[in-house]
């Protein structure tokens, strides 16, 4: 086998003027002269010259004697099973691995010989879960000003959830009984007691969460999710893509069909009607897909005024459903976008809002903060944003970096989409797919998990490093199991 890799590699490896070895090949080499093998055979197999070879051996070799240890560090490996150990190890199994109970004991079992009882690990986590809601409390929740809120459905029951935008800090994970005003208020109430003192609430069009929210914050801006509109457009707008790949691929087929040694006149003809069909999808769907990412644009910062953005979409929403006459869910959709728009685009005040305040703060002018929002709508070749960006410099001097800067923040915390919630009901997926039905208790053992996990990656620099607790209280706090007794 060695020697069929040697082959295979350096055949691989080898150019036309040079030959070329990748690691792999070298260490192939290296471990097979390690075991023995004549080096003049593996000089003539893979053209390697004998002092290389003899250089790759000693590489393996060194590698081997890595690999070496006596009993003293062997020893040291060694960890002793404790309670403490033990229930470390059942906690980490049901939180990082997602496992069921039976998963547990069936792997305690064959890895260390342990044989557990499935009363014993419900045990370890109803007490870790308790420890965790006894810390969750303790968490001072002032900070947070906006709140995505939503429902996750576990066999048909409502799991209530609220999260902070900024942080991605879980404030909210719980079963309720049903998903009315009442119950909403409730929970939102706890967490008020809590400190948890929101002025936005962005959520989906729910109208027991809605009405629960403004009974509990009075007064609170109601943001509609951006996100579930798209989102339920664009499954629709796949409908017309369908459409038009069928008729391309209907079209390819007939094509073939004439290309035989007896082509039919009906076929002839049943081309040309097909090509029509085919042109007619593939226009809609592109004039659709077009409005579609104006649709987008216009949801996002994209640089016009409350009363601008309002009359584009309008727009775009008409031109949608005058194409889409075959297809009824685009017009649905559109309509329900134009009924909520005024609280899908409150964003735009709150942004205005934000540019007063962060101004009066700074001492940077409003209108620097409103011309580079309008900047937003002009692409960055264009004379309109060069003009924009030479008023900038002249207006601001010495402070531009900086105005700059504090734009950016802004654009960053307001928010508009209740996003997070759907990744939360992605992640938490796994475990109600492994045990069925979840606990309530164990909803609470894994939003102080959640919180208390450091991001390795993001696409906020920030959060890198952190973790969503230490991003909401400003400082690092201990280990999951370290604050939960587990040491």
């Amino acid at each position: 086998m060695l020697n069929e890799s040697i082959t295979q590699s350096t055949n691989e490896g080898n150019g036309a003027n040079q030959k070329k070895y990748t690691n792999s090949t070298k260490f192939i080499i290296g471990v097979c002269a390690l075991a023995g093998q004549p080096v003049d055979e593996l000089a003539s197999k893979s053209g390697m010259n004998r002092s290389y070879i003899y250089e790759q051996k000693e590489k393996a070799k060194d590698y081997v004697d890595s690999l070496d240890m006596d009993d003293e560090p062997l020893r040291a490996q060694v960890i002793v099973l404790t309670k403490q150990v033990l229930k470390r190890l059942i906690l980490s199994m049901a939180l990082d691995c997602a496992s069921s109970i039976d998963g547990i004991k069936r792997a305690l079992e064959m890895s260390f010989g342990i044989k557990v009882s499935t009363g014993y690990i419900s045990g370890v986590i109803n007490e870790a879960a308790q420890r965790a809601q006894e810390f969750d409390g303790t968490i001072n929740l002032e900070s947070i000003r906006q709140g995505a809120n939503d429902e996750i459905f576990q066999c048909g029951t409502p799991i209530l959830t609220g999260i902070d935008p900024i942080t991605s800090y879980i404030y909210l994970l719980e079963e309720g009984k049903d998903r009315t005003s009442e119950t909403w208020q409730i929970y939102m109430e706890d967490c008020i007691s809590r400190g948890l003192q929101l002025e936005t609430s962005i959520n989906d069009g729910g109208t027991g969460l809605n009405a629960g929210i403004q009974k509990a914050y009075p007064g609170i801006i109601i943001q509609s999710d951006t996100f579930h509109p798209l989102y339920e457009m664009g499954k629709e707008i796949s409908k017309a893509e369908r459409k038009a790949v069928s008729a391309i691929n209907a079209e390819e087929e007939l094509e073939k069909r004439l290309q035989g040694p007896r082509p039919q006149q009906r076929t002839k003809d049943k081309l040309e009607k097909t090509k029509q069909t085919t042109n007619e999808a593939i226009s809609i769907y592109d004039t659709l897909f077009i409005l579609f990412c104006w649709l987008q644009e216009l949801l996002g910062f994209s640089g016009y005024s409350l009363p601008e953005t309002i009359g584009l979409i309008m727009f775009v929403l008409e031109e949608m459903k005058k194409v889409s006459a075959k297809f009824p869910g685009i017009g649905k959709e559109a309509e329900k976008i134009k009924n909520m728009l005024p609280s899908l685009l409150s964003y735009i005040s709150r942004l205005e809002k934000a540019f007063e305040s962060c101004a009066a703060l700074n001492g940077i002018p409003i209108e620097a903060f409103r011309a580079m929002y309008r900047q937003l709508a002009y692409n960055e070749q264009s004379n309109e944003f060069y003009e924009i960006e030479y008023a900038l410099w002249d207006m601001l001097k010495d402070n531009y970096v900086t105005a700059r800067a504090l734009f950016a923040q802004q654009l960053k915390t307001v928010k508009k989409a209740s996003s997070l919630v759907e990744n939360l009901n992605g992640r938490i997926r796994k475990y109600i797919d492994i045990k069925r039905v979840v606990p309530t208790k164990f909803f609470t053992l894994m939003k102080v998990y959640f919180n208390m996990r450091r991001y390795h990656r993001s696409r906020c620099p920030e959060r890198i490093g952190k973790s969503p607790l230490e991003l909401l209280i400003g400082e690092p706090h201990a280990g999951f199991f370290e604050t939960l007794g587990y040491c």
